[in-house]
């Protein structure tokens, strides 16, 4: 009922109004031309107990000796020191939320 109102009120008021019939043309573009948008980082809230080599190995999923465990390890933790509240990696708190780069960034 809103909308019928506000239709006769413009209508009243001289308001320009577009007819039924008129089309309106938005273009569209078609084809790779545009980059997908990137995914969204997973981030890990720490809990008690965790600390980022936990949290790392978690997340990548591979505990093999010589694994992919250390590297991004590594790469945790430059990724969230500016962020971590102690500044310290090895101090970290319940709460924090941790960023977690991608895996298929490894060196």
């Amino acid at each position: 009922m809103l909308i019928v109102g506000l239709v006769g009120v413009l209508m009243a008021s001289g308001a320009a109004m577009a007819a039924p019939t008129s089309e309106t043309k938005v273009p569209v573009t078609m084809g790779g031309d545009q980059e997908p948008a990137p995914e969204p980082r997973p981030e890990v809230v720490v809990v008690r107990g965790d600390h980022l080599w936990k949290i790392s190995a978690r997340h990548i999923d591979d505990h093999s000796p010589g694994g992919a465990i250390a590297p991004y390890w590594l790469r945790v933790i430059e990724a969230n020191m500016p962020s971590l509240r102690s500044g310290d990696p090895d101090l970290i708190y319940p709460g924090e939320v941790i960023r977690m780069p991608e895996i298929s960034e490894r060196p």
